[in-house]
Parts: structure tokens; C-alpha cells; sequence
């Protein structure tokens, strides 16, 4: 099929308005291009060995109404959209089944290799790993495509509400409280509700709110945390994705209902300096945030959290603060200190996006980047650097670790 007619068959049961249609077919297109572009097939490693979990486990609901089965980045390819289809029928549609079919195959024809953390950094599970999994070893045994009703992975990226307006995610601050924007948000949540949310079960699953804005800054977002109830889903587990700001005492208590549910919290920093944070998380209050996540590393320290994550997308105006930032999540004893590189989402010129990105051998500095992630810093048990794995391997393969943190002190002195 050319794509062109991978694009009509994307675009099946879209908004029918025509400046959508024109939109998702311009994002689609500009994913598949980046996908060949950043792919040469002699570089690509085999994978048939290997078994990725995320289309046969997550439902990724997006503002538009389309449905992923993963980070939109790592694997450009939608199952249906709630605009026009129901959300059972979506989760066992042709596209879903096809997408779950090239895993079983071991193909990955439609991941972004570069791109995907768990393929850059070489950490996708084998297939006999994943077979240890029930749940997986039925699906791989059985070649299953077609799914039981309820998806074990519920990810909400239908608001983009959020108070902040960082470079790497939007022009401005968005916030869709009133109006026609709330009600076409409410209506796409409430069909949702209505599939997975409208009868109690005990079953086993996870919600991550929210992979488009902060769960604490949009108004349909906390309706619908607010609403839920751990005595309906006692084996609900929630993730929270915010940048923190608004994550205090009051909105902690205010989710007093699922409090027992909820299962990590990951906070998005992108700085380990006040003034660095002022850049790379526009109209963020850094002394807040630091408030903020003193709070939950107590919640962390007396059991109340299960798991505290924070996290930095990496780019020119913060690298050099990385090994910082690592003793910032050691301070606050945090599970997880995690790194990834900025993805370009649309805000920025693709001039603007070659100048910050610093993993790429061409910047001027580059040579720097290196030094700074090849310092011991990083092989601490708390540190995930995803995507910048290969990056840390390529840069040990040029500094060692303490030629690189002696290099570092030179530079910074």
C-alpha cells in the first residue's frame, strides 16, 4: 500500500472537518518521513528476537480524537478515533491488529527506532523474557491480535491544558476551562468513561494522566480524578505526569478517593539551576516546584507514594547542568532520575532544533556533551538516560569516566 492510501485508511472515521483532516494527514505524513529518514535499513539491528508489550497493553487517547498504541513519536500509526468509533472497536480494529501482527513477526515496521528509548537503548525484553509474563506468554504463544475488552494501559493525551508553556511542547499557555473547547474535550473523556470507567471492576489496569499537559491544570482532567473511586477499581493503578507546579498539599489532598491507587508520580524539571528553568519551563515557578517536590518526597519517604520519578528532556540550553540534576533526585530521593532527548513536537524551526541538539556529532558542542555524559555521574542505579544511551556508549568509547568529570571541572572552573 503507498502512502497515500495509508493516509486515506488513517484518516477513516477522523473529525470531518476538512482543516483536521488537512492537519492529521500533514502530521502523519511528516511522522512516516522521519521515520525513513532516521532509519537506514543497513543500521537497523534485528529484532526478531525481541517482544514489545505497548500495542497489545495501551489505549492513547489524543485531543483530536485518535487512538496510539504508543508515544505517537516512537510509533506513528493510529488504531481509529473516538470521533467516529467506539472505543471497544478501535482497541481489536484492522490497524491495532496489524500493528500487534509486525510485533509478533518481529519486524517493528512501524516503530521509530531512533526514536523509541527502548529500541536505542537496546533494552526491549526477549521473547522468553516476556513469556515469563502470562498475560504476554498467551499473546505470543497464540499469535493473539484480537484483545479481552479492556486495555491494561489507559493513557490520557486529550488535554493540553497546562499553566506553563515550555519551548519543547507549545507556543503559549493553553487552557480549554469554557466553551466549545471544554465541551469537545468533556464529550471525548466521557466516551471513554463510558467504555472502561462506567462499571466497577477489580481487574488489573493503569491510567497515566497526562501525556499533553498537567493533570492539575486541566479542568477535564481533574473532573475525572476527582470522580474516580478506589472502592470501584481497587486494583486501579494511576500515574501522574505534571510538571509539579500545581502538585501540593491542597491538590494531594483533594484526591483523597484514590490516593491508595495512585502509583507513580513523575515531575518534568528540564533544569537543575533557577535561571536555566525560566527558559526551558516557561512561567514556572522553580522555588514552587522545589516546595512542591519536598512534599511528595516526604509522601515518597513515609509509603504514601510508591514510586517518585523526575524527569529532563535534554537540549542545548540545560546539558550541561545533567550531572546536577542527578543530585537533585539523590537530594530528594527519588526512584528514577530520568533523561531523554527534546523531540521536536512542531515548536520549533528546524534551524532552531539542529541548534539544540547537542547529541548530534555535527553541533559545536558536541565534543562537550560527550565529556559531560561520560562522567561516573550517570552509572548511578537511579539514572535512565533512554534515547541517550547509545549517546553515553559512543562518548565512553572517546573519554573515560573520570577523564570526562576531570575535563568537566576544568571547563566549569
Amino acid at each position: 500500500m503507498n502512502l497515500t492510501k495509508q493516509a486515506a485508511v488513517f484518516l477513516e472515521g477522523r473529525i470531518a472537518a476538512p482543516g483536521w483532516r488537512h492537519f492529521m494527514y500533514f502530521v502523519n505524513m511528516s511522522l512516516r518521513r522521519d521515520v525513513r529518514r532516521r532509519r537506514p535499513k543497513s543500521e537497523d539491528a534485528d529484532l526478531r528476537d525481541k517482544f514489545c508489550s505497548n500495542p497489545f497493553e495501551l489505549f492513547e487517547m489524543h485531543e483530536d480524537g485518535s487512538v496510539f498504541m504508543c508515544c505517537p513519536r516512537w510509533l506513528p500509526w493510529t488504531a481509529g478515533n473516538l470521533h467516529g468509533q467506539d472505543a471497544d472497536a478501535i482497541w481489536n480494529s484492522p490497524r491495532a491488529q496489524e500493528v500487534r501482527r509486525s510485533i509478533l513477526d518481529g519486524d517493528f515496521k512501524y516503530c521509530n527506532r531512533d526514536l523509541c528509548p527502548l529500541i536505542a537503548s537496546d533494552s526491549l525484553p526477549s521473547r522468553a523474557q516476556a513469556r515469563k509474563n502470562p498475560f504476554l506468554r498467551d499473546i505470543i504463544d497464540n499469535r493473539k491480535t484480537v484483545l479481552d475488552p479492556l486495555p491494561r494501559r489507559i493513557n490520557l493525551s486529550n488535554d493540553r491544558s497546562c499553566n506553563l508553556s515550555c519551548p519543547s511542547c507549545r507556543t503559549r499557555v493553553l487552557n480549554f476551562a469554557t466553551g466549545y473547547a471544554y465541551e469537545l474535550r468533556k464529550k471525548l473523556q466521557d466516551r471513554l468513561v463510558k467504555a472502561f470507567f462506567s462499571k466497577p471492576t477489580k481487574a488489573v489496569f493503569a491510567v497515566n494522566v497526562t501525556g499533553s499537559g498537567d493533570p492539575f491544570a486541566s479542568r477535564v482532567l481533574r473532573e475525572f480524578l476527582h470522580q474516580l473511586d478506589s472502592k470501584d477499581f481497587p486494583n486501579l493503578h494511576v500515574y501522574l505526569q505534571t510538571n509539579g507546579t500545581l502538585f501540593n498539599e491542597k491538590a494531594w489532598r483533594r484526591l483523597s478517593k484514590i490516593r491508595n491507587n495512585i502509583s507513580t508520580v513523575s515531575v518534568s524539571f528540564d533544569a537543575a539551576r533557577e535561571e536555566t528553568y525560566k527558559i526551558t519551563r516557561r512561567g514556572g515557578n522553580w522555588q514552587h516546584l522545589l516546595n512542591n517536590m519536598r512534599f511528595l518526597s516526604q509522601l515518597r519517604a513515609n509509603g504514601s507514594l510508591r514510586h517518585l520519578r523526575i524527569d529532563y528532556v535534554v537540549q542545548g540550553a540545560n546539558f550541561r547542568e545533567m550531572p546536577e540534576f542527578v543530585a537533585i533526585g539523590k537530594e530528594l530521593s527519588v526512584d528514577v532520575v530520568a533523561f531523554s532527548k527534546a523531540v521536536n513536537w512542531g515548536t520549533w524551526t528546524a534551524g532552531e532544533y539542529r541548534d539544540l541538539s547537542v547529541w548530534d556529532a555535527t553541533h559545536p558542542d558536541h565534543a562537550e556533551f560527550q565529556r559531560i555524559i561520560a562522567q561516573p555521574v550517570f552509572d548511578d542505579a537511579k539514572v535512565s538516560l533512554g534515547n541517550l544511551t547509545q549517546d553515553r556508549r559512543q562518548a565512553l568509547r572517546a573519554h573515560t569516566p573520570v577523564e570526562a568529570a576531570e575535563s568537566h571541572l576544568t571547563v566549569s572552573s
